[in-house]
């Protein structure tokens, strides 16, 4: 039994019971947890998700998140627009429906912007009904209430094709550069060390498996 009015009630179950997209987020708090001495950390899917170079090379400080295609806001991305409404109604959707969608696939940071950043998704996480959280998909929604509401500290939004993270799941095909070596690059013909949401694309499916069995 799940007693609403205690976090840590619902923490334990969550754990066991949530999707994948919540309750990776209390794995990933014992993980950061059990290495004190990691001065920066990745939290990233795993299907979606491939390297082209080193993310963490000449990283600051603060919490850098990956953002969408900016032709596309809150209020006209159909999947966020109804996570965002389901999670915290109307009133707030109404405020934050013309800003533009960050992905939680992907974020990365120094070790105290991390930890802060899954601590406040934790609590996000247990202000919603349990019966909501574990049969609901919903860390999509937390993960843009935070920034929308400037709850995150030091935060660098990582735009599509001019920064180390790009997200492509909203972008097409015509729209994504890749080089002579098969990699993809942003706007300044640089290569991009994260790329998120490939799987999207045929064509890039295979850009992967070539660069993997390089």
């Amino acid at each position: 039994t799940v007693n609403e009015a205690v976090p840590d009630s619902k923490i334990k179950a969550l754990k066991i019971t949530g999707y994948p997209h919540v309750s990776r987020f209390f794995e990933y708090k014992e993980v950061v947890e059990s290495h004190p001495d990691a001065s920066h950390v990745l939290l990233s899917d795993v299907r979606d998700v491939f390297f082209q170079g080193n993310p963490f090379k000449d990283l600051g400080k603060g919490l850098f998140v990956g953002m969408e295609n900016p032709d596309y806001t809150i209020g006209t991305e159909q999947y966020n627009q109804k996570w965002i409404i389901d999670a915290y109604g109307d009133g707030f959707y109404n405020s934050a429906k013309d800003e533009q969608v960050s992905c939680s696939g992907v974020t990365i940071g120094d070790m105290n912007s991390i930890k802060v950043y899954i601590n406040k998704m934790i609590e996000e996480f247990c202000k919603q009904p349990y019966q909501k959280m574990s049969e609901r998909i919903y860390d999509q929604a937390m993960h843009n209430k935070l920034l929308i509401t400037n709850d995150l500290a030091d935060v660098t939004r990582c735009q599509p094709f001019e920064s180390i993270i790009v997200t492509l799941g909203l972008y097409p095909i015509d729209q994504i550069t890749i080089n002579d070596q098969g990699l993809i690059i942003n706007r300044n013909q640089k290569i991009i060390p994260i790329v998120h949401q490939h799987d999207r694309h045929p064509e890039l499916i295979q850009l992967c498996d070539n660069y993997i069995g390089k």
